[in-house]
């Protein structure tokens, strides 16, 4: 069986992702915590325009003081404000795993005696229900995010622990996981529900994992049953609360069953639907408890999840979620590039189901997906100096249309500082700064080590050390050094995008064989050094022609990024420019310093259609084609020289 192999026993030296890990170590984590601490410098939207939520200020390190009896007034902010300071911690954890810091660790430890001070002596941590609505706690599952939050402090206690040994915070979530048991479970006198938001079912499996406390487990197992047993559990909330004379407080949404992800207990799920992110942080935890419990009937609906989501509703850069609506799935095929939400959290949610399904089965399909995340849907959710996000990332941009048209004002073309809803910066700080686990996995019982994504680094596991000396993605060779104690066995990623893949030692082509996308390579290494080539052309796709909105169009990529046109590099507007997979493949790729940084531009000859009228609408005129250079960066890197259209789909010639 595979197993995670442990932060520390990777280095990532890789010029690209420690570009991001230094970011966000420098720039992202003591940002984001000014943030959280009130900063008075900082400028705070609503994501949409459509909300009008509280955005004068984050407020969420003093509701936790007000909580505590520290400080004096009310909360302030979202109800699941507190989320943000656990994902924030969490990414701060795994920043001192890469660069250990005592002043950044004296921080955070401070963080973590702030919330041992906020937390009631029965184990109870909510700072919303603590000091704004006592009525209301555990009344309202369905919007309060109570056992969300607390599933958040669960992961950030876990990986503050690992990274640093201080079993403060441990200690929070095991007082936690005890009081949760004492409240919910299929007794009579106990709550026989679940969160209206997964994320406790992660929090309980990350703390069993860490501690083997197996009280997590069983209530994992418990939240991940009850879930979808009696489809109008939040309806009879909700009405009781209202018999009571209590506020309901829920957002109006279509289907309030499938927003929440309850319209059936998930060991029957066949396909994605509602809200992106719950869908998505359930899947990932339904298929890590088939990790531990081996449940068949759980992962047969983690396969047909995956496949529906992979086949059907799955963006090119790796976003899901195709409706502000609930910032929710829609039908099959149903992928709009201008109104869709694609929000980041949703992106970083996918990587981790694709994560525990490759767990239970290696196969290149899942670390393919998490790799189109990874440099795409999730890069682009913050700028290139980590102190400015996005929400939603979109495919197309057209600034006068957002600016006119309501529908549209989810899509901003420049990242905000932060949001009234700041789930997304801090989740992309802690997935991010967590990058390295993704690029080797162990099998200990087989004596393998996976080589999942390509990066300069190292890995030492179970008497197998592995050394990546590369410069990808702005190279196409790998130089891998391996030694061994013994026989082992060594499984290489063959990237989908990646032509004329071919491994070789001293000179001598190394025959392999290929098993799930992997390259397998059996032997006694001994400081063998051996190099992996492959090409990246620059490859024109086409979408199936059940996706309605690219229809005659196509998208550009070269390995693994997707390209996008930004307005500030073409002359001409954007929905003018028209291209053909020939142009394509003969496009020249450049590798440019700018003020981007180093990235790869690919300039393709194309045409720009301008037809002679004037009129709305006219008759028989005639279209002028002229050529023009169409300059194209990677979808990751755009919005950050300036407010500027953006395309991804461009029209086909």
């Amino acid at each position: 069986m595979l197993h995670q192999i442990p932060l520390e026993k990777t280095k990532l030296t890789d010029e690209f992702w420690s570009f991001y890990i230094k970011t966000i170590k420098q720039n992202t984590i003591p940002y984001q915590y000014g943030v959280l601490n009130n900063s008075p410098h900082v400028t705070i939207e609503n994501e949409n325009k459509k909300d009008f939520f509280e955005n004068q200020k984050s407020n969420a390190l003093e509701n936790f003081r007000v909580a505590a009896g520290i400080s004096s007034g009310g909360h302030y902010g979202m109800i699941f404000q507190d989320s943000d300071v656990y994902k924030w911690l969490e990414a701060v954890a795994y920043s001192l795993h890469i660069n250990p810091d005592k002043e950044l660790q004296s921080v955070a430890d401070s963080v973590v005696q702030l919330i041992a001070a906020a937390q009631t002596g029965d184990g109870y941590i909510d700072t919303y229900f603590q000091v704004k609505e006592p009525r209301l706690k555990y009344r309202m599952l369905y919007s309060g995010h109570e056992l969300y939050c607390m599933g958040h402090l669960l992961e950030a206690a876990a990986a503050y622990y690992e990274a640093t040994a201080n079993t403060a915070a441990l200690q929070i979530a095991e007082k936690v996981i005890d009081h949760i048991d004492s409240v919910f479970g299929c007794d009579d006198d106990k709550i026989q529900g679940s969160d209206g938001h997964p994320e406790i079912e992660l929090g309980l499996l990350k703390i069993y994992e860490t501690t083997k406390n197996p009280k997590a487990l069983r209530l994992a197992e418990f939240f991940l049953d009850i879930r979808g047993k009696n489809t109008e559990f939040y309806a009879e909330e909700m009405a009781k609360n209202e018999k009571d004379g209590l506020p309901i407080k829920m957002i109006k949404v279509p289907d309030l069953k499938s927003y929440l992800v309850a319209h059936t207990q998930p060991k029957n799920m066949t396909e994605a639907v509602g809200h992106a992110v719950r869908m998505l942080y359930l899947a990932a935890a339904m298929a890590r408890i088939v990790h531990h419990n081996s449940d068949r009937e759980m992962l047969d609906a983690c396969r047909a999840i995956w496949d529906n989501v992979a086949n059907k509703k799955l963006y090119i850069t790796g976003g899901v979620g195709s409706t502000t609506d609930g910032e929710a799935f829609t039908g099959d095929y149903d992928l709009p590039n201008d109104i869709m939400y694609c929000e980041t959290c949703a992106s970083i949610a996918l990587a981790f189901f694709a994560y525990d399904m490759f767990m239970i089965e290696p196969k290149a399909e899942y670390m393919d997906v998490i790799e189109r995340a990874l440099y795409n849907g999730i890069l682009s959710g913050a700028s290139l100096d980590g102190i400015h996000f996005f929400y939603v990332n979109p495919l197309e941009v057209n600034g006068r249309i957002n600016d006119e048209n309501p529908d549209h004002g989810h899509v901003k073309r420049i990242r905000p500082q932060w949001y009234s809803c700041a789930c997304c910066p801090p989740n992309f700080a802690r997935a991010i700064g967590s990058v390295q686990r993704y690029i080797y996995t162990a099998d200990s019982e087989n004596k393998a080590v996976y080589i999942n994504l390509f990066a300069d680094s190292s890995v030492d596991c179970d008497g197998i050390k592995l050394v990546q000396h590369t410069s990808f993605p702005y190279s196409n060779r790998i130089k891998l050094v391996a030694d061994s104690a013994g026989e082992c066995t060594i499984k290489i990623r063959i990237p989908y995008w990646s032509r004329n893949f071919k491994i070789s030692a001293y000179g001598k082509s190394i025959p392999y064989k290929a098993e799930n996308g992997y390259a397998v390579l059996c032997g006694k290494w001994n400081n063998t050094v051996m190099d992996i080539t492959f090409e990246t052309p620059v490859m024109a796709v086409k979408a199936s022609s059940s996706v309605i909105a690219d229809a005659n169009r196509i998208a550009v990529q070269r390995g693994p990024f997707v390209y996008c046109a930004e307005q500030l590099d073409n002359p001409q507007p954007l929905s003018r420019y028209r291209i053909s997979a020939e142009d394509i493949n003969t496009a020249s790729v450049s590798l440019e310093n700018c003020v981007l940084g180093k990235i790869p531009f690919i300039d393709i000859k194309a045409k720009t259609e301008h037809i002679n009228s004037t009129d709305l609408y006219s008759f028989d005129a005639e279209a002028v084609y002229k050529n023009h250079n169409l300059r194209m960066l990677p979808y990751y890197a755009w919005a950050n020289r300036g407010d500027s259209d953006m395309m991804v789909w461009l029209h086909q010639k």
